[in-house]
């Protein structure tokens, strides 16, 4: 861990409010070539400030930060009044990167504090260039050099470090150009390597995750990290990609560095964290930067381009199924398209169905579905409808796409599926009065005669003696509300189980974050200081829970994940300040293979650091 050291410079006017509303700092006024450093503004006001509009900063790319706010308030008593002021900290951050050497400024930054205008002073910062120095080196490469719009391409990322590091930010700008896109990529985890998975800190706040390894590099031993992001090429053109570079820092040897150190304030800003190591050091700033890429972007040909080509780009494999297979005339299928072969599938679709001939002779086709990237391709879904009962099968379909290898256009084809498809049948007065006809009609009575003339065509009274009951009676009757109220129940019932167990499925990440800190108490309690191994097995619990509870990918979390992930949701640094030492213990042993504190120490420390995150959460 190293110590940041912050030059704050302060606004003094003629009234002391003015000092007390306003406050502004730069990390540092002796800055490196794509550095980035921080520059804060602080506002005490009466209510929550909101972030001041920033003018054009010359020389620097600005990237604003999360704002920070919190409440204060004081009562007073004067003769026996009680008064009560309230005042809310809102501090905006913004991290300045120096794009080119030599002195620059920061300019003036007008601030609304309590409905009036403040300002800030402009700020001069001196740029130089890094120190470079051999055994640390960045390498970046391309899969292709010259490749097709829309064909999915790699780009790789290799550092090797010969020396201990101790904080380390990289700027990929190469990730943030409009040409390219950037699909979502969470590279395969070897449960075995867990603890060697870092995540990569950026300017570009992209999600990268490397794997750290031990190889011999330019006769030396060495460890290098290895992380890649696949992107995709929207234009044509040849391209040269932006340098990715990086800011490290190395143990300083030399002793008038290390009393420069000594001698410094110390910065209230809090420390960074150490990446590789806990303990802090006198240190010296180095720039890495990568030899720069091209490459070549081709335009798709248009000779040869099928009139229904959708930009499928790569070569591809197409599966089709049908249910059901016998139907009648008019009654859907769903027919469901598997398409495997190009990695990245999410920006994939299908060309419109009802534009393959083949299909549209004899079908009506609709709904097709964007699809769902699933393990081995996407799947679209869509329905059909026989339009007579002459259709036997569905026919064999073509989805072009383009094979970047041959430079040609092809088709994925699928095989033919056999259907029965059965015609409508009119429905006859002899298929509605059932299919005995007229002689299950009930049977004519016969007249009778009767000494007094024609007998009423009534039944006798017993056989009619249920016609006495009412409605209202048989609707009161307990045994009826209860056959009627039954089924909705049951519906009920089912659809909240239904409802609950679909909540559960849709999220199991969130069931994990629910019992983390309970599970990681337990496990603590369980924990035996004396046992070897057992500042390995605190670390391992630890992670986990952060893992767990955050629903972050596989990794080790750093003390800078934990504040970049929380201060963003808006939780004081007090709520996980617990966790810093820990941590810094955690990876001294690691590295070093000594820790200063205990373990039952660090038992404890971590026990109430975690019922603190839980009491802010």
């Amino acid at each position: 861990m190293r110590l940041i050291h912050l030059h704050l410079i302060l606004l003094f006017c003629s009234l002391l409010l003015s000092a007390q509303e306003l406050r502004f700092g730069v990390e540092t006024q002796d800055a490196y070539l794509n550095e980035a450093f921080l520059f804060q503004i602080q506002v005490d006001s009466e209510h929550q400030a909101t972030a001041p509009r920033l003018p054009a900063f010359p020389g620097f790319r600005v990237v604003p930060q999360a704002p920070q706010h919190s409440r204060s308030s004081q009562v007073s008593i004067v003769n026996g009044r009680r008064t009560q002021s309230v005042t809310v900290s809102s501090t905006f951050n913004y991290l300045l990167t120096p794009l080119r050497l030599g002195k620059l400024n920061i300019p003036v930054v007008e601030v609304l504090v309590n409905g009036q205008v403040k300002r800030t002073q402009a700020i001069a910062i001196t740029v130089r260039e890094p120190e470079k120095l051999e055994g640390i080196v960045l390498q970046v490469e391309l899969s292709k050099s010259e490749a097709y719009i829309g064909e999915p391409l790699m780009l790789t990322w290799r550092w090797y470090i010969d020396r201990q590091i101790y904080n380390y930010n990289f700027d990929l700008p190469v990730l943030q150009q409009p040409e390219f896109s950037f699909p979502d990529y969470v590279p395969q985890i070897n449960p075995a390597r867990q603890r060697q998975y870092q995540r990569i800190s950026n300017q570009q706040g992209a999600e990268l995750i490397a794997l750290q390894s031990n190889v011999r590099f330019q006769g030396k031993n060495c460890s290098v990290l290895v992380f890649e992001r696949p992107f995709i090429a929207l234009q044509a053109g040849d391209y040269n990609l932006p340098e990715s570079s990086l800011i490290c820092e190395i143990e300083d040897q030399r002793a008038s560095r290390q009393q420069q150190q000594q001698n410094r304030r110390r910065s209230p800003f809090d420390d960074f964290d150490s990446f590789f190591s806990g303990s802090r050091r006198a240190t010296r700033r180095l720039n890495v930067v990568a030899e720069p890429l091209r490459l070549r972007v081709k335009a798709l040909p248009s000779a040869g381009q099928p009139s229904n080509f959708s930009g499928i780009v790569g070569e591809c494999s197409l599966v089709v199924s049908a249910e059901p297979r016998e139907v009648n005339v008019g009654d859907p299928i769903v027919l469901s398209l598997l398409l495997s072969g190009p990695p990245y599938l999410e920006h994939i679709k299908l060309p419109p169905l009802e534009s393959l001939p083949a299909l549209a002779a004899g079908f009506k086709v609709s709904g097709l579905e964007p699809g769902i990237v699933q393990e081995g391709g996407k799947l679209f879904q869509c329905t059909l409808r026989a339009n007579g009962a002459e259709v036997s099968q569905i026919p064999a379909l073509e989805i072009p796409y383009f094979n970047s290898e041959k430079g040609a256009y092809d088709f994925a084809r699928s095989q033919p599926i056999p259907i029965k498809v059965l015609p409508l049948r009119s429905l006859s007065l002899q298929d509605a009065l059932g299919s005995g006809g007229v002689s299950e009609l009930p049977a004519a009575r016969e007249l009778q005669l009767s000494e007094v003339g024609i007998a009423h065509n009534y039944e006798p009274a017993a056989l009619l003696a249920a016609g006495n009951q009412t409605a209202s009676a048989w609707l009161g009757s307990p045994v009826t509300l209860a056959w009627l109220l039954l089924p909705p129940g049951v519906w009920a019932l089912l659809g909240a189980a239904a409802l609950w167990s679909r909540r559960r499925q849709a999220n199991p990440r969130a069931r994990l974050a629910a019992r983390a800190a309970a599970k990681a108490l337990a496990t603590l309690r369980r924990l035996q200081p004396e046992k070897a191994g057992a500042l390995e097995e605190l670390f391992e619990l630890l992670q986990s829970y952060l893992r767990e509870r955050l629903q972050l990918e596989p990794g080790i979390v750093t003390y800078s994940d934990l504040h970049n992930i929380l201060s963003a949701r808006g939780l004081p640094e007090e709520a996980y300040l617990g966790f810093k030492k820990i941590l810094a213990e955690c990876e001294a042993g690691r590295f070093a293979g000594t820790a200063t504190s205990s373990l039952p120490d660090l038992q404890e420390q971590l026990r109430r650091a975690i019922k603190e995150l839980e009491g802010a959460l």
